[in-house]
């Protein structure tokens, strides 16, 4: 029988140093490609419906939760997980180049760039959903759970700055009148397909240990069918999903936020650089502060100090729009949903995600992630809710929804048990 071989100290430092500058070269892309703020606004200069408006959101999250089930299944029997994700992370980097390219020609055919740029975006969102769940196995196997804190801590902070510095240069390059549209979006994309390709230069240094031979795949159906038997055994699974689900209708109003403050609240375009650096130094703070929390005080802890934060969005939102209507100074409060925006996603990573690995047998740890993020893909198509809301109601009945819906995770999230030791 084969044996899983362990990490040596030489490889463990090789593979913590490859993931982490992977993560922090992919948070930086992320602050030039962030399709609840820079994304939107560029797609805003194309259409003004809020439909399309809100397909940004729709289709980076339904890219990332649909395929993991299936991929889940087929990654399980495998020895090594890794060529998955250097296949599906060229194809990433690949199509982030050419959502740039397709830009150019946004001035002389809108209609064309806004199909190749969607298109585009369609191929980067699930080239990334379907490395996702060998990535988050091979983080699983190389950074042990006594060395997690220490890594959320250095990438959060260093993908956070450099996110948080790439708000300022969306903010500079956009209020340039030497950068005209669409030229302007197009240098935004262009460096998040050069932060993107060196994160995967990183990744392609690590080296993986084998899990041992790969074991026979089950049929499609036996596979399915034996899904149920999760549910029925694991209480804390079945609890997570829930809580994770309900915490997903932040993304609701996600894509409107940007779109409020500049039809609404008359704020300036070039605001979107101010957003995004709010948005990456609420990551930053919280990917410290929820790291420290995950070690002294466990992942369920995080959960419940981020669905609280979460809730507290829509909420911000609201109140802008009445200080707005009083002529009362808003905007702080306004940046402060993109910070909390960011401690939202950092929270996920370190709180929920860290949570399922704890639960999750070893052996069918990848069925775990694909099923909590397959499970969470109906809630990716809750922006194109959010359009039918605001066209039907107001950004006023979108913001209120969507507090009630995720101030029920909350509520949900102090029934989960804890799990760390």
């Amino acid at each position: 029988m084969d044996k899983k071989k362990a990490l040596t100290e030489e490889e463990f430092r090789n593979n913590f140093n490859a993931l982490s500058f992977d993560a922090i070269f992919f948070a930086a892309s992320n602050g030039f490609l962030e399709p609840g703020t820079v994304v939107s606004s560029f797609v805003s200069n194309l259409t003004s419906s809020p439909m399309l408006i809100g397909l940004t959101t729709t289709i980076r999250n339904c890219g990332w939760f649909l395929p993991q089930l299936l991929v889940a299944r087929w990654a399980e029997a495998l020895p090594r997980k890794k060529p998955i994700v250097v296949v599906t992370g060229g194809i990433l980097r690949m199509a982030a180049g050419m959502m740039a390219l397709s830009t150019l020609i946004a001035g002389k055919n809108p209609m064309l760039a806004l199909i190749l740029f969607y298109t585009f975006f369609i191929v980067l969102a699930f080239s990334d959903g379907i490395s996702g769940v060998p990535w988050i196995d091979l983080f699983a196997k190389s950074i042990p759970p006594e060395h997690r804190g220490v890594y959320y801590a250095k990438t959060q902070t260093l993908g956070g700055i450099l996110a948080f510095a790439a708000g300022f240069v969306v903010k500079a390059i956009l209020s340039n009148k030497d950068f005209a549209f669409p030229y302007n979006y197009a240098i935004i994309f262009f460096l998040g397909f050069i932060f993107s390709t060196l994160s995967f230069l990183s990744f392609l240094r690590l080296e993986e240990v084998e899990d041992g031979t790969s074991s026979q795949r089950e049929s499609l159906v036996k596979y399915l069918m034996g899904i149920p038997q999760v549910f029925k055994k694991d209480a804390s699974f079945r609890l997570l999903i829930i809580v994770n689900t309900l915490l997903r209708f932040f993304f609701m109003p996600l894509p409107f936020y940007v779109i409020f403050a500049q039809e609404i609240l008359k704020v300036p375009q070039d605001s979107v650089g101010i957003f995004v650096s709010a948005q990456m130094l609420g990551s930053i703070l919280a990917g410290i502060f929820f790291g420290r929390i995950n070690d002294f005080y466990g992942s369920r802890k995080v959960v419940v100090l981020t669905a609280g934060l979460t809730a507290l969005q829509p909420v911000l939102a609201l109140l802008c729009f009445f200080l707005y209507k009083l002529h009362l100074p808003f905007f702080p409060l306004f940046v402060l949903i993109f910070t909390l925006i960011g401690a939202t996603y950092s929270g996920v990573w370190v709180g929920i995600f860290n949570y399922l690995l704890k639960i999750a047998p070893e052996e069918k740890r990848p069925l775990y992630i694909g099923l909590l993020n397959t499970l969470t893909a109906p809630t990716t198509f809750l922006p194109l809710l959010g359009g039918i809301i605001i066209e039907l109601f107001s950004y006023v009945a979108l913001f209120a929804i969507a507090a009630v819906m995720v101030f029920s995770s909350v509520v949900a999230s102090y029934a989960l048990r804890e799990v760390d030791g």
